[in-house]
């Protein structure tokens, strides 16, 4: 027989301070809203309200979470406080911790968070803050006798203000940390400045649908609206503003949502399912569980990462949301920010783990549009022919595993069992690392060697697509997951040596049409010099002696790449050649059309 003794706090203060200045200052809007969503989902359908408003306080605007629900009496609102509490909630390491909203608001109001609750007709209210270097509850000297207590009613006081006291409801206003604090345009006292529409960008980043027939609604102080206004999720705007979506149930429940938003027929830079400014004109990406995201991109970061979604081009217009069925094997971690997987070594899931498997699963429709929006692939001519030649030559080979018998049905969660390598292998089991005894997945494979593939040339002449990619000072980027590498035609050598290409030009030729042949012999010269550079770094991929991880990748990198983009120079004897040669058979081809119209 073996008994226990309870482990005991031995710093209370220290503890909960602790807890309190670790919370991430970016989940205040989330715990907040998730609040009053969860007690709003109690009240009666219909008047199922979430309000976030501006309200005046001592003459200064607050931040202020107004919802229906049951509301909270004052012994309920005094108990509420304390850290790993809640009020008719069950605790549950992936449920409800009961510290997430006083946790993420304390750090950055130290003056004070008060809350308010009416039930029954009568308003309380609390205040929690911090005094002295302990959080806690703010006591006023507004008892009986002007004895100090935490707890007040205030019920006359919302009545003379023109409050509801005939249902339920609860407050929650952000006093920041100064009394002359905006907490609506300044939540963190500066650190860090948020940007104007903050509280409707955080909306939009992390609740992708919301359920229970609640309506959140943004007041003009918070919308930048002239009214009070309702707030669309990402989930309802792609379903009812996006041209196209559709959604494709994959391996273990997850469903793959994709969606496309064309561009704006009259304004440029926006979307066409942009309406006003509470309608989002981005694409995006995201993790979804629990109708929340935790991994979200948007902007450059998304057409950046794109391509190893399989959307080489259109990213400004496509978005693509993985989303994690009820049960799948992941946990929040403590303050929310982020999903864990529940098994090994719990790492942190993140939406590149599942990269591959919507790569391998978009829908004909996708592909198709990504198709049509990639531009003119002819410059390539003998480039892939003169590539193959080089990667035969240096005997560059890469590992492939071909499956000998189907592997056996898989148990629900099998896919990700070792966290990312599992959702990898259930995105393409025959094309990763197998495990011991070649098997993947249960299934017997042949390892086998072949030679390297050569890389996808994407070549991009348009300003927003060079800037996507993060191009805009650099020549290319590769992308190894995808074997893609985009080259910047626009790069500032291509034009020097086109310039100095078509001054050779003899006097007798038009100059349009020498300028658009050395052009031409310019980018042409560049996509064959960045390949030979790029083949020539993966060949040092399977060196053993030499090179760490990190100088492979730079020999892929595009750092490297665009410096072989300044030594364009160095390649005008072998240009000189290819445009002269591209110019007589130009030459003779005009002459020969003038003699067949004589």
């Amino acid at each position: 027989m073996t008994g226990i003794t309870k482990l005991r706090v031995g710093d209370e203060d220290f503890l909960v301070a602790s807890m309190i200045e670790r919370c991430p200052k970016s989940m205040m809007l989330r715990e907040l809203v998730k609040n009053a969503l969860e007690a709003a989902c109690l009240a009666e359908r219909g008047q199922r309200t979430v309000e976030i408003t501006a309200v005046m306080v001592d003459g200064v605007r607050k931040l202020r979470f107004w919802n229906t629900g049951p509301g909270l009496d004052a012994d309920e609102l005094f108990s509420m406080c304390d850290i790993a509490s809640s009020v008719g909630k069950v605790q549950a390491l992936d449920r409800n911790f009961g510290m997430g909203a006083k946790v993420a608001t304390l750090p950055s109001n130290h003056l004070g968070v008060r809350y308010r609750s009416c039930k029954g007709g009568i308003v309380s209210e609390v205040t929690i803050g911090k005094r002295g270097g302990v959080y806690g509850r703010v006591l006023r000297n507004d008892g009986p006798g002007g004895s100090m207590v935490a707890v007040l009613d205030v019920t006359r006081q919302v009545r003379e203000a023109g409050g509801d006291t005939s249902r339920d409801w609860t407050e929650v206003t952000l006093l920041g940390q100064r009394a002359d604090q905006d907490t609506v345009a300044d939540p963190y006292d500066g650190n860090p400045r948020m940007p104007k529409g903050w509280v409707l960008r955080e909306l939009q980043h992390r609740f992708f649908r919301i359920g229970g027939g609640v309506r959140v609604m943004l007041g003009p102080d918070v919308s930048n609206a002239v009214r009070m206004r309702a707030f669309l999720p990402l989930a309802s705007h792609m379903e009812e503003r996006y041209a196209r979506w559709e959604a494709i149930e994959l391996a273990d429940g997850i469903v793959a949502r994709f969606g496309y938003d064309p561009a704006h027929p009259s304004l440029p830079g926006r979307n066409a399912s942009f309406v006003d400014r509470l309608s989002p004109d981005f694409s995006f990406a995201g993790l979804v569980h629990d109708d929340e995201f935790y991994d979200f991109r948007t902007g450059m970061r998304w057409t950046q990462e794109a391509p190893g979604y399989g959307i080489s081009f259109g990213a400004r217009h496509l978005s693509v949301v993985i989303e994690l069925p009820p049960g799948y094997p992941v946990r929040p971690e403590g303050y929310r920010q982020f999903l864990r997987y529940r098994n090994g070594a719990q790492d942190q899931v993140r939406l590149n783990d599942f990269a591959a498997m919507v790569r391998a699963h978009r829908p004909g429709w996708v592909r198709d549009l990504v198709q049509s929006l990639s531009p003119d692939l002819d410059l390539l001519g003998d480039v892939n022919e003169q590539l193959q030649k080089l990667i035969a030559e240096l005997g560059i080979t890469r590992k492939r595993f071909k499956v000998r018998r189907p592997p056996p049905v898989k148990d629900p969660v099998r896919g990700i069992e070792d966290g990312v390598a599992g959702a990898a292998r259930a995105a393409d089991p025959a094309a990763t690392t197998p495990p011991p005894k070649q098997e993947v997945d249960g299934a017997a494979v042949d390892e086998f060697e072949d030679l390297e593939a050569i890389p996808e040339f994407l070549l991009l002449r348009s300003e927003d697509e060079i800037a996507d990619r993060n191009l805009t000072y650099r020549a290319a980027r590769f992308y190894p997951e995808t074997h893609q590498v985009y080259v910047n035609l626009c790069y500032p050598s291509v034009a020097r040596m086109a310039d100095a290409l078509a001054a050779t030009a003899p006097g007798a030729v038009p100059v349009d049409r020498a300028e658009a042949i050395a052009l031409n012999v310019a980018e042409h010269i560049l996509v064959l010099r960045l390949g030979q550079a790029l083949v020539y770094g993966l060949s040092k991929r399977e060196a053993e002696k030499g090179w760490s991880a990190a100088e492979k990748l730079q020999a892929t990198g595009s750092e490297m790449l665009t410096m072989i983009a300044e030594t364009l120079p160095n390649a005008m004897l072998e240009a000189r050649q290819m445009f002269d040669e591209r110019l007589a058979d130009a030459m003779a081809a005009a002459s020969g059309r003038g003699m067949a119209g004589a």
